[in-house]
């Protein structure tokens, strides 16, 4: 059976034809041959002669009229007829039901299914010119005004902006394709709808509609301007300029209002951003400017103004340049930087400018090319020109200062080294040689003081070269192995204080360190000897706390005061409870520390389990 539905037919597909098609459609060739014998000197005649011809005959010969048989085999005329008008394309061809039946119900059912007109059997010619005459007429107008209504529809769809139709219960009654290109939708999703219900968001909903009723109730033919969002069919927001206008009947009554629209969203964007910027240029402490191609200026910043000394900007409009450098500078711009902006179109240096008060000052220029003039951009330098000498000076004293304790260092690493170490050579040999009591602890005193003096050049030394060093090697190493051997370097202490070792190592340390970690071991260690109680013991363990390993060495001497905890690391400071008897430079837990950031770690010292002894402790990252 032949498709009648929107789309199948195609006005064009026929070549126009001089006379109007009538098609007669009855399943007796007779009736069909004596209804062209009426009709054929004025019209062009398509004879079918049963339902399912007949369809087929309108879809490829568009007929301008059908003269229809009702009782037929197969389809009937009435389901024919219910064919043709349930087809958008084919509904207003004119249909007149030719038929033998007369009564109530057969005029009733011809009715339902559409029917233009009937004419009884047997068929009167007069009649039948009548009836086709005045039908071919109102379809001939009909055409018309669906013409007229398709151009103006071409018109609306050619156009670069929305345009719609909505009448007085805010519904659309007409939109066209660029509407539904930024909608995102179908014309049937949106004819009928309400427009605001539908397309305008919530929140925007009454003032736009307050737009609909402020044109809807104009008394004049003025354009009304309003510009809000609308949603399309995919949830994105965009907003739309409206200009709109009242629609009025023949009457004078105010019927609708009809809608241009043209998208603005990315304009909208643009417009923001363009503020944006512009705030972000008047908010900049650089300053600004625009000049045109005679080098006066047509913007600038208030931060341009200000640099040059002057309090507003209007006191710089139309200036030239020119009027704020000396001539010997304005020189060197001729000369030099104009004709490497004009060849690479960007120049970026350094200036010296002079300000509304006549005074000089440093600056960073840099210059862009336009088609006509060009941008400029300046910032002071001069504070920073003042900070950059200070700073240079202060290099030059830190390298002297730098150089003098290089120096000191080398005079306590030698020449301080060398005579105490002979001094201490000489009074051994005098101590042994003397046989007078008096005269042996006096010696005694002196050899215990070189001793104590050269250790303190030792670790004076030693720490300075920590502080001086930036560049250590770091490698996978072993703690437990090196915490080991540096505790069996101090058994003749144990053994002379009868300490034991407690070395509570069972498993493997890696780390990334440096050997002079062992610094920071034989300084506890040696502590822990010294301040701990003969007949005792020293415990050393290291524990696992995430990516870090914690050395631990316990002794179980007297403790260290709360108030000391903090100072106990500091360089040449000691204790405020000094044993009495135990030597010491003060160094060696500032050193122990030194090492200790040097490899990113952290080092502390707690009071030992239940308030007894110490904890000195320190923390290396894992490898």
């Amino acid at each position: 059976m032949p498709d009648l539905t929107p789309g199948t037919l195609n006005k064009y597909d026929m070549p126009p034809s001089p006379r109007p098609r009538i098609l007669i459609v009855d399943d007796e060739p007779m009736n069909v041959e004596l209804l062209q014998a009426y009709l054929i000197a004025d019209y062009e005649i398509i004879p079918a002669y049963c339902g399912s011809d007949a369809l087929e005959l309108i879809l490829k010969q568009r007929p301008d009229l059908v003269l229809l048989d009702v009782m037929m085999p197969g389809l009937n005329g009435y389901q024919v007829c219910e064919q043709i008008k349930r087809s958008s394309e084919t509904r207003f061809i004119p249909v007149v039901l030719v038929t033998a039946l007369s009564s109530r119900e057969d005029r009733l059912k011809g009715i339902e299914s559409h029917a233009d007109d009937f004419l009884t059997k047997p068929v009167d010619r007069l009649e039948l010119k009548m009836r086709v005459m005045s039908l071919l007429r109102i379809k001939s107008l009909h055409d018309k005004v669906l013409f007229e209504r398709d151009q103006a529809q071409n018109y609306l769809d050619i156009a670069g902006v929305m345009m719609l139709v909505l009448d007085s219960d805010q519904k659309v009654i007409l939109v066209n394709k660029r509407a539904t290109e930024i909608l995102g939708c179908q014309e049937a999703d949106i004819l009928g709808s309400n427009w605001f219900d539908t397309f305008v968001p919530l929140s925007s909903r009454y003032e736009a509609k307050q737009h609909y009723f402020k044109t809807l109730d104009s008394d004049d033919e003025s354009i009304i301007h309003y510009e809000g969002p609308l949603i399309a069919n995919d949830g994105e927001e965009k907003i739309v300029s409206w200009y709109s206008k009242l629609i009025m009947d023949n009457c004078g009554c105010h019927v609708g209002v009809l809608s241009s629209g043209e998208d603005i969203t990315q304009r909208r964007k643009v417009e923001e951003n363009l503020q944006v910027r512009t705030v972000a240029v008047e908010s900049s402490i650089d300053g600004m400017a625009i000049l045109d191609e005679n080098g006066r200026y047509v913007y600038l910043n208030g931060a341009y103004a200000s640099i040059w000394g002057y309090d507003h900007v209007q006191e710089l409009a139309d200036r030239s340049w020119k009027d704020l450098y000396e001539e010997s500078e304005v020189m060197r711009f001729k000369m030099d930087i104009v004709p490497e902006l004009t060849r690479k179109g960007v120049w970026r240096g350094e200036a010296v400018g002079l300000k509304k008060n006549g005074s000089r000052f440093f600056q960073e220029i840099s210059l862009t090319s336009l088609d006509k003039g060009c941008i400029c951009v300046v910032r002071d330098t001069t504070n920073r020109k003042k900070s950059e000498k200070q700073l240079q000076q202060y290099a030059r004293s830190l390298k002297y200062s730098n150089d003098l304790k290089d120096l000191f260092i080398d005079i306590m690493g030698h020449d301080l080294m060398n005579p105490a170490g002979i001094a201490k050579g000489f009074a051994g040999m005098l101590l042994q040689a003397e046989t007078d009591t008096d005269k042996s602890r006096k010696l005694r005193i002196v050899d215990d003081n070189i001793s104590r003096l050269i250790n303190m050049i030792d670790s004076a030394a030693q720490f300075a070269k920590l502080e001086d060093t930036n560049d250590i090697e770091f490698r996978r190493m072993e703690l437990g192995t090196i915490l080991r051997d540096v505790a069996d370097n101090f058994r003749m202490q144990l053994s002379e204080k009868n300490i034991t070792m407690d070395i509570r190592l069972n498993d493997h340390y890696y780390a990334r360190i440096n050997p002079i970690v062992e610094g920071v071991f034989a300084n506890y260690i040696s502590n822990a000897i010294k301040y701990g109680p003969s007949n005792s013991s020293i415990t050393l363990e290291i524990g696992d706390i995430g990516s870090e390993w914690r050395v631990n060495v316990r002794d179980y001497g007297d403790g260290i005061p709360d108030a000391d905890k903090d100072i106990v690391f500091d360089r040449f400071k000691r204790l405020s409870h000094k044993k009495k008897g135990v030597k010491g430079t003060g160094l060696g837990l500032a050193i122990a520390k030194r090492i200790v950031d040097l490899h990113g770690g952290r080092a502390g010292v707690e009071d030992g389990p239940a308030g007894t002894g110490s904890v000195f402790w320190a923390t290396f990252k894992k490898a």
